[in-house]
Protein backbone atom coordinates (compact mmCIF):
# COMPACT_ATOMS: atom_id res chain seq x y z
CA UNK A 1 0.00 0.00 0.00
CA UNK A 2 1.20 3.51 -0.84
CA UNK A 3 2.73 5.16 2.23
CA UNK A 4 0.54 8.26 1.89
CA UNK A 5 -2.62 6.19 1.63
CA UNK A 6 -1.61 4.15 4.67
CA UNK A 7 -0.81 7.33 6.63
CA UNK A 8 -4.24 8.80 5.84
CA UNK A 9 -5.96 5.54 6.73
CA UNK A 10 -4.12 5.50 10.05
CA UNK A 11 -5.11 9.10 10.78
CA UNK A 12 -8.74 8.27 10.05
CA UNK A 13 -8.62 5.24 12.34
CA UNK A 14 -7.08 7.22 15.17
CA UNK A 15 -9.56 10.05 14.68
CA UNK A 16 -12.65 7.81 14.70
CA UNK A 17 -11.47 6.03 17.85
CA UNK A 18 -10.94 9.36 19.60
CA UNK A 19 -14.36 10.63 18.56
CA UNK A 20 -16.27 7.44 19.39
CA UNK A 21 -14.69 7.43 22.83
CA UNK A 22 -16.68 10.64 23.41
CA UNK A 23 -19.85 10.14 21.37
CA UNK A 24 -21.80 7.54 19.42
CA UNK A 25 -20.64 6.95 15.86
CA UNK A 26 -24.18 7.58 14.59
CA UNK A 27 -23.81 11.24 15.62
CA UNK A 28 -20.46 11.81 13.88
CA UNK A 29 -20.55 13.55 10.50
CA UNK A 30 -18.08 13.16 7.65
CA UNK A 31 -17.06 16.80 8.10
CA UNK A 32 -16.36 16.29 11.80
CA UNK A 33 -14.32 13.15 11.23
CA UNK A 34 -12.36 14.70 8.36
CA UNK A 35 -11.58 17.72 10.52
CA UNK A 36 -10.45 15.51 13.41
CA UNK A 37 -8.20 13.55 11.03
CA UNK A 38 -6.81 16.71 9.45
CA UNK A 39 -7.99 15.93 5.92
CA UNK A 40 -10.58 17.37 3.54
CA UNK A 41 -13.87 15.75 2.55
CA UNK A 42 -12.68 14.67 -0.89
CA UNK A 43 -9.76 12.82 0.69
CA UNK A 44 -12.15 11.22 3.15
CA UNK A 45 -14.40 9.88 0.39
CA UNK A 46 -11.37 8.44 -1.37
CA UNK A 47 -10.97 6.18 1.67
CA UNK A 48 -14.46 5.51 3.04
CA UNK A 49 -18.15 6.10 2.48
CA UNK A 50 -19.08 7.01 6.05
CA UNK A 51 -17.76 7.30 9.62
CA UNK A 52 -19.27 3.86 10.31
CA UNK A 53 -17.11 2.39 7.55
CA UNK A 54 -14.02 3.94 9.13
CA UNK A 55 -14.94 2.58 12.56
CA UNK A 56 -15.56 -0.88 11.12
CA UNK A 57 -12.15 -0.79 9.43
CA UNK A 58 -10.39 0.43 12.58
CA UNK A 59 -11.90 -2.19 14.88
CA UNK A 60 -11.61 -4.98 12.31
CA UNK A 61 -7.84 -4.64 12.45
CA UNK A 62 -8.08 -5.97 15.99
CA UNK A 63 -11.02 -8.36 15.52
CA UNK A 64 -10.29 -10.16 12.25
CA UNK A 65 -7.07 -11.87 13.42
CA UNK A 66 -9.08 -13.47 16.24
CA UNK A 67 -11.28 -15.25 13.72
CA UNK A 68 -8.27 -16.48 11.74
CA UNK A 69 -6.52 -17.71 14.87
CA UNK A 70 -9.60 -19.57 16.11
CA UNK A 71 -10.10 -21.19 12.70
CA UNK A 72 -6.53 -22.49 12.75
CA UNK A 73 -7.11 -24.22 16.10
CA UNK A 74 -9.99 -26.36 14.87
CA UNK A 75 -9.19 -30.01 14.07
CA UNK A 76 -12.72 -31.17 13.31
CA UNK A 77 -13.86 -32.48 16.70
CA UNK A 78 -16.59 -30.92 18.86
CA UNK A 79 -14.12 -30.33 21.69
CA UNK A 80 -11.73 -28.54 19.33
CA UNK A 81 -14.52 -26.25 18.16
CA UNK A 82 -15.52 -25.57 21.76
CA UNK A 83 -11.91 -24.85 22.76
CA UNK A 84 -11.52 -22.49 19.80
CA UNK A 85 -14.77 -20.80 20.81
CA UNK A 86 -13.56 -20.30 24.37
CA UNK A 87 -10.27 -18.88 23.13
CA UNK A 88 -12.18 -16.53 20.83
CA UNK A 89 -14.44 -15.47 23.70
CA UNK A 90 -11.49 -14.68 25.97
CA UNK A 91 -9.80 -12.64 23.26
CA UNK A 92 -13.08 -10.90 22.45
CA UNK A 93 -13.46 -9.84 26.08
CA UNK A 94 -9.90 -8.50 26.03
CA UNK A 95 -10.84 -6.49 22.92
CA UNK A 96 -13.96 -5.16 24.65
CA UNK A 97 -11.97 -4.02 27.66
CA UNK A 98 -9.38 -2.25 25.51
CA UNK A 99 -12.06 -0.49 23.44
CA UNK A 100 -14.57 -0.04 26.24
CA UNK A 101 -14.96 3.69 25.59
CA UNK A 102 -16.06 2.97 22.01
CA UNK A 103 -18.58 0.26 22.87
CA UNK A 104 -20.07 1.35 26.20
CA UNK A 105 -22.93 3.83 26.43
CA UNK A 106 -23.59 4.18 30.13
CA UNK A 107 -25.33 7.53 29.68
CA UNK A 108 -28.29 5.96 27.89
CA UNK A 109 -27.95 2.38 29.12
CA UNK A 110 -28.40 1.22 25.51
CA UNK A 111 -25.92 -0.60 23.27
CA UNK A 112 -23.77 1.81 21.29
CA UNK A 113 -23.98 1.85 17.51
CA UNK A 114 -20.50 0.32 17.46
CA UNK A 115 -21.92 -2.83 19.05
CA UNK A 116 -24.66 -3.09 16.44
CA UNK A 117 -22.76 -2.03 13.34
CA UNK A 118 -19.33 -3.53 13.96
CA UNK A 119 -19.21 -6.15 16.67
CA UNK A 120 -22.48 -7.80 15.71
CA UNK A 121 -21.27 -8.17 12.12
CA UNK A 122 -17.97 -9.66 13.30
CA UNK A 123 -19.67 -12.20 15.58
CA UNK A 124 -22.23 -13.11 12.90
CA UNK A 125 -19.54 -13.72 10.29
CA UNK A 126 -17.49 -15.79 12.76
CA UNK A 127 -20.53 -17.90 13.63
CA UNK A 128 -21.35 -18.45 9.96
CA UNK A 129 -17.85 -19.91 9.52
CA UNK A 130 -18.29 -22.16 12.56
CA UNK A 131 -21.72 -23.32 11.42
CA UNK A 132 -20.36 -24.03 7.95
CA UNK A 133 -17.57 -26.17 9.42
CA UNK A 134 -20.04 -28.04 11.61
CA UNK A 135 -22.36 -28.66 8.67
CA UNK A 136 -19.46 -30.08 6.64
CA UNK A 137 -18.64 -32.41 9.53
CA UNK A 138 -22.27 -33.36 10.16
CA UNK A 139 -22.05 -32.47 13.83
CA UNK A 140 -23.50 -29.97 16.26
CA UNK A 141 -26.71 -28.01 15.78
CA UNK A 142 -25.78 -27.03 12.22
CA UNK A 143 -25.66 -30.50 10.70
CA UNK A 144 -28.98 -29.95 8.95
CA UNK A 145 -30.40 -26.98 7.09
CA UNK A 146 -29.32 -24.80 4.22
CA UNK A 147 -26.69 -22.09 4.07
CA UNK A 148 -29.49 -19.53 4.40
CA UNK A 149 -30.75 -21.32 7.52
CA UNK A 150 -27.27 -21.04 9.01
CA UNK A 151 -27.16 -17.34 8.16
CA UNK A 152 -30.43 -16.81 10.03
CA UNK A 153 -29.10 -18.78 12.99
CA UNK A 154 -25.79 -16.90 13.05
CA UNK A 155 -27.58 -13.54 12.98
CA UNK A 156 -29.95 -14.62 15.76
CA UNK A 157 -27.11 -15.77 18.02
CA UNK A 158 -24.92 -12.75 17.21
CA UNK A 159 -27.59 -10.28 18.32
CA UNK A 160 -28.08 -12.26 21.51
CA UNK A 161 -24.35 -12.12 22.19
CA UNK A 162 -24.35 -8.36 21.59
CA UNK A 163 -27.20 -8.05 24.08
CA UNK A 164 -25.20 -9.95 26.71
CA UNK A 165 -22.12 -7.83 26.01
CA UNK A 166 -24.19 -4.65 26.35
CA UNK A 167 -25.44 -5.71 29.79
CA UNK A 168 -21.89 -6.56 30.87
CA UNK A 169 -20.42 -3.28 29.58
CA UNK A 170 -23.08 -1.28 31.40
CA UNK A 171 -22.45 -3.10 34.68
CA UNK A 172 -20.72 -0.81 37.19
CA UNK A 173 -17.01 -1.44 37.67
CA UNK A 174 -15.32 -3.58 38.69
CA UNK A 175 -16.78 -6.05 36.19
CA UNK A 176 -15.84 -9.72 36.29
CA UNK A 177 -14.89 -10.91 32.77
CA UNK A 178 -15.53 -14.48 33.90
CA UNK A 179 -19.25 -13.73 34.09
CA UNK A 180 -19.42 -12.75 30.43
CA UNK A 181 -17.07 -15.55 29.42
CA UNK A 182 -19.35 -18.12 31.08
CA UNK A 183 -22.38 -16.78 29.20
CA UNK A 184 -20.56 -16.76 25.86
CA UNK A 185 -19.27 -20.28 26.46
CA UNK A 186 -22.85 -21.53 26.46
CA UNK A 187 -23.04 -20.70 22.75
CA UNK A 188 -20.23 -23.11 21.89
CA UNK A 189 -20.24 -25.91 24.44
CA UNK A 190 -23.89 -26.10 25.45
CA UNK A 191 -25.85 -24.89 22.44
CA UNK A 192 -23.94 -25.20 19.16
CA UNK A 193 -21.94 -28.21 20.35
CA UNK A 194 -23.92 -30.14 22.96
CA UNK A 195 -21.42 -33.01 22.80
CA UNK A 196 -18.42 -30.90 23.73
CA UNK A 197 -16.82 -31.03 27.15
CA UNK A 198 -17.37 -28.08 29.46
CA UNK A 199 -14.21 -26.29 30.60
CA UNK A 200 -12.71 -27.54 33.84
Amino acid sequence: MDARIEATRRRLHEAILRLTARKDVSTISVAELAREAGIDRSTFYAHAASPVDVLRSALSEDLDPLRVEADELVDGTPDAFADAGRMLNARLIDHLERYEAVYADRASGRPSSALHTVLSDHVRTSLELVLGHLADLGTGRAQTGTELDRSYLAAFIAHGIVGAISVWLNTPAPRDPRQLEAVLDLVYSSWLLPGAQSPR
